[in-house]
Order: C-alpha cells, then sequence, then structure tokens
C-alpha cells in the first residue's frame, strides 16, 4: 500500500512518530530507535506497513527496509500483533533478532522484555527458516545491547561496537566503545 512516506520529523508524541508531510501531519507507530538521532525538521523517510483491523487503521514506521521486513515476519506469527512486534523492535536490535531465531535460542529471545518462553517457543517455531544469523558477533550483539542499556541510542552503540572491531571480551569491547563515544570522534 504504501511504501515510504518522505517528510519533516516534527517530533514524538506518546512514542508515536510525527511526521510532516505536504499539508498533513502524520501519526506513525514506530520502534523507539528508529529516527532517535534526528531533530525537528530533519527530512527523513519512514519504511511503511499499514495495518488495518476492525477497530483501527494505523501506520507503523522504521527508518530502514530491513527493520521493516523483521516487523513484517514478527507480526505473521500467531498471537503476536503489530504492537507487540514493535515493543520486540524497541527492546533489541535485528541483529540479536535474526541469530536467536536462526539458531532456535528460545532463551535469548524469552530474555527480551514482554516475551514469554511460550511466545519465543512459537516465534522460532514459525519463523526460524525466514531468518539467517546476523554476521554480527555475540560478543558485539552483547556489548551493543550494553550500551544502550546505558542510554546510548542503537545508532550510536552500534557504530562505536564497529569501530571496535574483532574482540572476544565483551567486556574490552564495552569499555572501548566507551572511550569511542566519550570522545566524539
Amino acid at each position: 500500500m504504501i511504501e515510504a512516506i518522505t517528510g519533516k520529523y516534527i517530533g514524538r508524541n506518546e512514542g508515536n512518530l510525527l511526521v510532516k508531510t505536504g499539508d498533513f501531519v502524520l501519526r506513525i507507530v514506530s520502534d523507539l530507535d528508529s529516527f532517535s538521532d534526528c531533530k525537528e525538521n530533519d527530512e527523513i523517510t519512514v519504511y511503511t506497513k499499514l495495518i488495518v483491523t476492525q477497530d483501527d487503521i494505523s501506520i507503523y514506521g522504521f527508518d530502514s527496509k530491513s527493520k521493516r521486513t523483521i516487523f513484517e515476519k514478527l507480526i505473521k506469527v500467531s498471537k503476536l500483533g503489530p504492537k507487540t512486534a514493535v515493543k520486540i523492535l524497541s527492546s533489541t536490535t535485528g541483529e540479536f533478532l535474526s541469530n536467536a531465531i536462526a539458531t532456535g535460542d528460545v532463551e535469548k529471545l524469552a530474555s527480551i522484555p514482554g516475551i514469554g518462553k511460550k511466545t519465543a517457543e512459537r516465534i522460532v517455531t514459525e519463523l526460524k527458516d525466514e531468518f539467517e544469523p546476523s554476521e554480527v558477533d555475540d560478543v558485539s550483539i552483547e556489548a551493543i545491547e550494553a550500551l544502550i542499556s546505558l542510554g546510548y541510542s542503537r545508532t550510536l552503540a552500534r557504530n562505536a561496537v564497529k569501530r571496535v572491531g574483532k574482540e572476544k571480551d565483551v567486556a574490552k569491547v564495552i569499555k572501548e566503545a566507551l572511550r569511542i563515544l566519550s570522545s566524539g570522534t
């Protein structure tokens, strides 16, 4: 239906993204990480999915096509709706999800807030064949998640960990990434 929306970033209202396009301001349900680094009036492109139910019409939007694809796969899982899928995407990275689902790691999925063991098992059962393990290793994923929990945006955390390079010790990766983030380089 609506592939993408390009417009000016207005801000967020109750967790929803506000985008001005033409004479309209659209309220788009989005994960917390998408466009978290944007300033008011930045020109953005939101990759969207229109969801129509008996009671509601909502636009869900993301900062990348890959995140939208993951969202579309998650909402195919029985008893897992779009709001839960957005919560999952707000709580973790696409790499973490891809690895956990592709490898059938129910425990990792169940560690995501709002996902119980039964839901994690259903996600793995229904989506295992649709995901490939990410090229990002577990150490990097764990370091990114730690930096996010310290208050850094997913984008900043991912870029800092990428700059650290290959390292087997999570603590060293986090320490070096924090040094990179604090130096601002």
